[in-house]
Parts: structure tokens; sequence; C-alpha cells
């Protein structure tokens, strides 16, 4: 069983992109995100309704629902269906100007966020229908409850979800708003949007789905995708590392929770759905290298002791200093006499840590530096892959190179200039003559 989940669909062009990516696919669950001219109309409906200004915002709800009735002409030509959506859209229009002339609240604001999140899935829900499935929005808003920690509670929403499944096992796909959930107080709420993709995979867990398809946006990945999957396919330990590194690929915990029921991971690139970019499983290909990913806004940082600390207590100087101020640490490098350091830290925060360490070290700071992580597997005995990855840099200059920390990653810190040199050098060493092979 397949879940698949989407982001950022702009317009009717896009719409249909998804709508086209989801009979290919066939999931069962598919989640998608609130459309994205919606988006803008909540937003200024918030502001409007605020401000008390409830004329802007019932002008406001008028264009939501001339919006989509228009969608509905040109996606769903079946009269019947036709008409069953415009009541549907009819029906929550109603219910936002209602709730547009209470006085200004949180949770009516995040009540009328809801229905024109459900009334967008709706709509993908009606197209699908037109193509021959039975499809059905699901209603997270009842069905997903997050706890204190604003964390589902799976264990708590488990038994529901199955009843819900049991009683409707002739749907042939659910659509499920993005986000959408009930807190504690069994009131209407939302995750969080930075974890769009651990809302999708908790979805996965509850419908014990094997595999989970995530559009999401990887313009910094390289990988082989003209080849097999074998050469772009990572495990959960080598995707993890990457990302406790500073890497951004995914939420953490879809990792983790991945793992745990042993949930493929399929990643599209928002603007390519037909292209797999990465393939996550508990599966060890063994190939040498599997992708290239770049991580760009780094700061490569030489501390040079001053000789006022021994050794031992310069470096955990050093440390101290770096961990009071939370910063991320992405490759570091040492000698008895200096620590070298790519970081993601503000321009401020970098003052205050040279302001600091002045008594103990002279500090030197390059910015516009980007980190660049060759993935696979890469262990110190493979002598080979070694040699022509330092073969292939050879006429780029490199400040810091960080390897032997890991057995699945090797990075190497330039300019941002040099960025894309780099990665053309690495693709043709690794990918290409792959594909050649």
């Amino acid at each position: 069983m397949k879940v698949c989940k989407f982001e950022k669909i702009k317009d009717e062009d896009e719409m249909k992109q998804v709508i086209n990516c989801i009979q290919k696919e066939h999931p069962y669950v598919a989640v998608v995100p609130i459309l994205a001219q919606l988006q803008e109309w909540l937003q200024a409906i918030s502001i409007s309704w605020f401000h008390e200004e409830d004329e802007v915002s019932h002008t406001t709800v008028n264009a939501i629902e001339a919006y989509c009735c228009t969608l509905a002409n040109h996606l769903i030509t079946d009269s019947h269906l036709n008409q069953e959506i415009k009541n549907r859209i009819l029906e929550c229009i109603k219910k936002i100007h209602i709730l547009v002339e209470d006085k200004a609240d949180l949770l009516i604001d995040k009540m009328i966020k809801a229905e024109i999140y459900g009334l967008s899935s709706d709509l993908f829900t009606y197209c699908l229908r037109q193509q021959g499935l039975r499809a059905q929005t699901l209603d997270t808003g009842k069905l997903i409850q997050i706890n204190l920690e604003r964390k589902p509670d799976i264990p708590y929403i488990q038994e529901s979800i199955q009843q819900y499944i049991d009683e409707n096992r002739n749907v042939d796909i659910f659509i499920a708003p993005l986000s959408i959930c009930r807190n504690v107080y069994g009131e209407i709420d939302f995750m969080s949007e930075q974890r769009n993709d651990y809302y999708a995979t908790v979805l996965a867990t509850l419908f014990k789905a094997d595999e989970i398809l995530l559009s999401t946006p990887i313009n910094h990945i390289y990988a082989n995708r003209n080849c097999l999957r074998e050469q772009h396919s990572l495990t959960y330990i080598e995707a993890e590392q990457l990302i406790n590194s500073g890497v951004h690929l995914l939420y953490a915990d879809c990792i983790t929770l991945a793992a745990r029921s042993n949930i493929v991971i399929r990643l599209t690139d928002t603007h390519d759905l037909s292209t797999e970019r990465l393939y996550i499983s508990s599966h060890d290909t063994g190939n040498s290298v599997k992708a290239i990913l770049s991580q760009d806004s780094a700061t490569f940082v030489r501390f040079t002791s001053l000789n006022v600390l021994p050794g031992y207590l310069f470096m955990g100087k050093i440390l101290e200093v770096i961990n009071k101020y939370q910063i991320n640490v992405i490759s570091m490098a040492s000698s008895n006499v200096s620590i070298s350091m790519m970081l993601t830290a503000s321009r401020d925060t970098l003052r205050i840590i040279q302001r600091e360490l002045h008594k103990y070290a002279e500090m030197v700071m390059d910015e516009n530096m980007s980190v660049i992580h060759i993935i696979g597997s890469l262990h110190w005995e493979r002598t080979q892959v070694e040699s022509h990855i330092m073969d292939t840099i050879k006429d780029i200059p490199v400040s810091l190179i960080s390897y032997g920390g890991s057995d699945h990653c090797f990075t190497l810190s330039v300019h941002t200039t040099d960025k894309n040199r780099l990665i053309s050098s690495l693709s043709r060493q690794f990918f290409e003559r792959q594909c050649a092979a």
C-alpha cells in the first residue's frame, strides 16, 4: 500500500499534474496542500478580519467561491459531479461568511482555515471521481490528534483509523488535507508546515503503508537519475546521518518513523513528479557514490591558538563556546595549533564568538562558502573511491575536507563560485560513467 504527499500546488496546470501522478502511482492515501491562491486569500481574510474590516473579509470569501467554481467548471465536466462539488463549495462559503461575522479569535481563524483546506481537498476528490476512482476526502481534523508536545499521538489514534478504514472498504483512494489535526483539547489545529513530510509519514504509518512518495523541494540533490534505482538508493542510516549533519533533506523524525515501520521513502521534486530523485530504504546497495548534496550559506572559520591554553584545553574552550550558542558545525578538522570548521551561523553570532575567544585564539572567517556532501558506501578501505574523488577535485580550490568521521559521507568545502564546477566534475566521474558502464 502506498501514500503520496504533494506540496505547493500553484495553479490549475499543476493540479492536473498532481492528478496525473495520482493516477499513475495508485496510492491509497494522497496528501495534498491547499492551493496557493487559496492560501493567499486565507492570509488576507485573517489580516482584514483581525483588523475588523468585515467587508474586506466577505469580499475575499466571495473571491474564493468564484475561483473554486471556475476550477470545478474547468476540471469536472460530468454534470452530476459538477453540481455536487458546487453544492459543497456553496456550503463551505456560507459557513465561512458566518464565521467571519464572529469576533476575531484564534480558534475561529483555525476553523476558517480548516474549511478552506477541506474544500481544496474536495476539489481533488471530485476530479478523481470523474476519472472513475471511488475517492473520498479524509477527515483528518477528527482522526489525527496531537499530544501536549504537538506530535501525533500514534497509539491513541491507531484504533480510530482502523475503524475508519473498515467502515470505508469500498473507497479506492483517500484525499487527506495537509497538516489538519485536533489538539488535546479537542479543538481544530494544524501541524507546522515545516513538518509536512512528517505529517504524511505519520499517515503512512497509521495506514500501514509499505511505501511513501514525497514531493518536496530538493534542487540541492544530485543523483544518477538515468540508470537503475540502486544507484540513487540510500539507507535509513545514511539519510539520518545527513540530516543530523545539517543537510536539508527531510524532517528528521520522518526517517526514524519510516525505519521503525520499514516504510520505503521515494523523493521527487515538486517540479518533476515523474522522476524519482532519491530512494530511502533498509537495503544497502553497496554502490560507492549514490548522491551528491550541496549546502549553501556556510562560513569557514579557523581558530588559531595564541598559546594561552594547552592544546587539550584550547580544543575544549572552542567547543564549549560553540555549544553555548548552539552553532551547527557541518565539518571540522584540527591540528595541534588550530581548528578549522564549516559553520552555519549569523554574522552577529560569529562576532559574539570572536569576542569571547579573542584572548585564546585568532579567528579568521570566510563567508559565501558551500559544502558538498558525497554520499554512499565510502569506507576507508575503498581506496579507489577516495582516489577518484581526490583526482576529480585536483583543479578546484578546496578549503576543508572531512573524511573518516562516517563511512557514508565525504564532505568538501569550497567557495560558492566554485560549487557548480565541482558538482559537474563529480557528476561526470560517478554518475555518467556508471550509466556508460
